[in-house]
């Protein structure tokens, strides 16, 4: 007789581990204990901590933790069976801090107590120790933990910002005079904009040698040093103040500027421009102009060409009241600018102190030359006692010479084929060009040509056209649209510039970029659970990774970011993911819903198109490429049949034609068919398969008769939301149920309950498992065999991870053998029993026996 028994391997239960909570409160805590039992005739003694108030122990307190600045009143409680013991000496050893007394004497509540305080406020952590040593009886002691901290100590912040200024009689300056005493600053502020107090900040002022060069910050968080500029540092200048902060130095900065003392103007008239002395009878001074070292042309015009630099000179005299005049011997700060140094396109030396009343500076052209010829003026400025003055220097820039021609960038590097663009994607890419001089410069309005490489599937530029033009900007960069075809493919810009003057033309070309179908087809779209059969069907939170993957007709990966979408039968499943390298994943997750069968239908589907098959290589469906396949998929034995449109279809390779698609739905009943009730998904919003109410549909899940995808042309393109569809794959879970079914059968599936045998003879015994709803069991359940007496063949068995496919009618019930061993008795008669016990990954057993009959 078989016989079966289930064992539930569960955690341990309230009840038990509630019967632990109160063996541990047996024991007693770690703290508060003592090694007197209190019993007849003995002492005991505990110890319990009290805060400290007006320099009396006050209230009791639980809290172990106490601030350096404070103390504790520990108290010591000794007793002698159950009475108080007064007048005995307690000693307390508290092995961090110290206690105001080694020992006390109990009172008549049997109660002695001391403070324990920090030594020097020092933090840390302790235990103290309270012993009671009789001289007729065992000594009895008890401790308690403890600590001190500094609650008064400022948190370390995470971030911190420095400031820096300079002040002159309260007042923040940027420009102050030499013998003048002015303040250099620097706030140091936290991540919540509060003051950092006893920060040390460095100060560093141009190249002046400050005394002290450091300054701790107040509780306002400001550091300041003081500061006398002198003669030598006249000029523009940068003050630095940082500080170190977890490993970094974080530093600030502020521009100033040194001017000249009023006491250096001699007598006289003060002018600023240059001195010529060009001739060499007489030198003239010309107000209000700057000297050079370029020579003038014919026309009296300076030139210089792209890139080149020069120098330009400004001098300060005193011109005294017959006309003779001399050079201003005390330094001045002399500025330099000009447009294309304001506009980074040009660079000169500023500001610059003069010397024996001349200041000279460098003119260098960056990127400042064009096209064409450019008009530039340096205008220079300087501020001598309480008088400002200027003097400019008007000169041209060459045109450029053309250099060279590099690509920059390519945005995006992949774009969809035509009409297959939507969010997120786009069907045109921005190729960028640098263009620049022989100088290295950028060369700006300069005009540039346009071609593609490769012209398939109908590429051209934004204009339409194969060709095309665009002028650079002032940066030199130069761009072109680049609109993609029908056809994924590579694709390279050729760019080329000519050179107006010299007719040399200068060519390159941009990186790859790729054209790609924008949207997956059927064929390509499939999914994979991790697990087919995890132990659902009574545990919560089993976890499944479900994994789409999506290609396009050329076999790629769909593009990234392409969405989606999950539903499923039973259990929860995150609702979409998005595709990256052609694929995404999420996660299946047990729970209730939990259908009756055990058998969840898990379905996903994204905005695809249907599978065509193209046949004359445009890569697009076209009236040439065919019809409607009316048998497009294949059954389990390889015959050719219609298309469910469950995705569990497994559809095939054509010569030509196209798969024509009805409605997605979740086919949770795996008939093949849907039913009321099942979900649906259309791009219409329409009821299921409503193209049947128009078109004489051949069965219930056929398409519309036209291709649903963007690639299309001629008589059979869907139009409007008819342009795509929903492409769909499904899959079967199975929430596999702890308890097992075991059968036994022999080799013509008989079932075996017992089993006669003379001595020594063999049996082979064939196995089905199933769960409660006959469904497979959990992947991982293992399978052992034993036998009392007689010999056991077997290698063992492990439930593999699937979902049984293989049913009886319509049942969706499993009917397979899982396995089997071979049973050899006894030499001797007599009863034997052979055991079958399955054990699943959660530790749920499942034990059935039958007996065997050896004469």
């Amino acid at each position: 007789m078989l016989l079966k028994k289930i064992i539930h391997a569960l955690p341990l239960s309230i009840a038990s581990l509630g019967l632990l909570g109160l063996l541990a409160g047996c024991n007693g805590p770690s703290d508060d204990n003592d090694n007197g039992g209190g019993e007849d005739g003995s002492y005991s003694i505990s110890v319990s901590y009290q805060t400290v108030v007006n320099g009396q122990c006050d209230a009791d307190t639980d809290s172990l933790t106490f601030d350096i600045n404070e103390s504790f009143c520990a108290v010591a409680q000794l007793k002698l069976s159950n009475s108080n013991v007064s007048g005995a000496i307690v000693n307390f050893t508290p092995d961090f801090g110290e206690a105001s007394a080694e020992s006390k004497l109990t009172d008549s509540d049997g109660l002695a107590s001391v403070f324990i305080s920090s030594t020097s406020n020092a933090v840390g952590a302790g235990t103290l120790m309270v012993s009671f040593n009789p001289d007729d009886a065992d000594s009895v002691s008890a401790s308690k933990n403890y600590q001190f901290e500094d609650t008064n100590t400022v948190p370390t912040p995470d971030t911190i910002s420095v400031t820096a200024s300079i002040t002159q009689a309260g007042q923040t300056v940027t420009r102050f005079k030499i013998d003048q005493a002015v303040l250099l600053t620097a706030s140091v502020m936290d991540g919540a904009n509060q003051p950092i107090a006893n920060q040390l900040v460095s100060f560093q002022a141009g190249n002046a040698s400050l005394s002290p060069d450091s300054a701790l910050t107040t509780a306002e968080g400001i550091a300041s040093i003081s500061y006398t500029a002198s003669s030598s540092e006249l000029g523009a200048y940068t003050l630095v103040t940082s500080t170190d902060f977890n490993d970094e130095t974080i530093s600030g900065n502020s521009a100033y500027e040194v001017l000249a003392g009023d006491e250096v103007i001699p007598e006289g008239t003060l002018k600023f421009g240059f001195i010529d002395n060009s001739d060499p009878d007489a030198d003239v001074f010309i107000e209000g102009k700057l000297g050079s070292t370029l020579t003038a042309d014919a026309e009296g015009n300076y030139i210089i060409g792209a890139g080149a630099s020069f120098g330009v000179y400004a001098d300060v005299i005193v011109e005294a009241a017959d006309g003779t005049f001399e050079p201003l011997q005390s330094p001045v700060s002399v500025s330099f600018t000009s447009d294309c140094v304001t506009n980074t396109d040009a660079a000169i030396d500023s500001p610059v102190v003069t010397s024996t009343g001349t200041a000279s500076s460098t003119y260098q052209d960056l990127s400042c030359s064009g096209n064409s010829l450019r008009s530039e003026q340096i205008v220079a400025t300087a501020l001598i006692g309480s008088e400002s003055f200027s003097a400019t220097f008007d000169f041209s820039l060459e045109r450029q010479t053309l250099g060279s021609l590099s690509f920059i960038s390519a945005d995006p590097t992949q774009i969809r084929i035509k009409g297959a663009g939507g969010t997120g994607s786009t069907e045109t890419s921005l190729v960028t060009f640098l263009i620049s001089s022989a100088n290295g410069q950028p060369a700006a309005q300069q005009a540039v040509e346009f071609s593609l490489d490769t012209i398939v599937g109908g590429l051209s530029f934004s204009n339409g056209n194969t060709t095309s033009q665009a002028t650079s900007n002032s940066d030199g960069l130069v761009s072109v649209t680049v609109q993609s075809g029908t056809i994924p493919t590579p694709v390279r810009v050729l760019a080329s510039a000519t050179d107006t003057d010299s007719g040399d033309t200068i060519t390159t070309q941009s990186e790859q970029l790729t054209v790609n179908t924008g949207l997956p087809q059927q064929l390509g779209f499939s999914i994979s659970p991790s697990l087919f059969n995890p132990e659902a069907g009574n545990n919560n939170g089993e976890e499944v990774t479900m994994t789409v993957f999506a290609s396009d007709s050329f076999g790629n990966p769909a593009p990234d970011d392409t969405t989606v979408n999950f539903t499923a039968e039973g259990g929860q499943i995150q609702p979409s993911c998005s595709t990256v390298n052609g694929s995404c994943s999420v996660l299946w997750t047990s729970t209730d819903p939990r259908p009756t069968d055990h058998r969840v239908t898990v379905l996903a589907y994204a905005l695809g198109h249907e599978t065509f098959f193209d046949t004359n290589g445009n890569n697009i469906f076209d009236d040439a490429d065919g019809g409607v396949i009316t048998d497009a998929c294949l059954d389990g034995v390889g015959n050719a049949i219609a298309c469910t449109g469950n995705g569990m279809d497994r559809e095939t390779y054509h010569q030509g034609g196209f798969s024509d698609l009805g409605d997605a739905f979740r086919d949770d009943d795996e008939s093949g068919f849907r039913r009321d009730g099942e979900p649906y998904f259309n791009t219409t919003g329409d009821t299921y398969n409503a193209h049947c109410d128009v078109i004489d549909c051949v069965n219930p899940f056929s398409g519309d008769g036209m291709f649903n995808g963007p690639q299309c042309e001629g008589s059979l393109c869907g139009e409007d939301q008819a342009n795509k569809t929903y492409i769909r794959a499904a899959t079967v879970l199975t929430m596999s149920g702890s308890g097992a079914t075991i059968i036994t059968t022999d080799v013509d599936s008989n079932p075996i309950s017992d089993l006669t045998l003379t001595p020594e003879a063999m049996s082979t015994i064939f196995v089905e498992l199933y769960d409660s709803a006959k469904q497979v069991l959990p992947a991982g359940t293992t399978l052992t065999v034993t036998a009392t007496n007689g010999a056991i063949d077997f290698n063992g068995y492990t439930v593999p991870n699937k979902t049984c496919y293989s049913f009886t009618d319509a049942s969706l019930e499993c009917n397979e053998v899982a396995t089997r061993f071979t049973y050899t008795a006894s030499d001797e008669v007599g009863q034997d029993t052979i055991t079958l016990t399955t054990t699943t990954p959660a530790g749920l057993k499942t034990e059935v026996f039958f007996s065997v009959t050896v004469e």
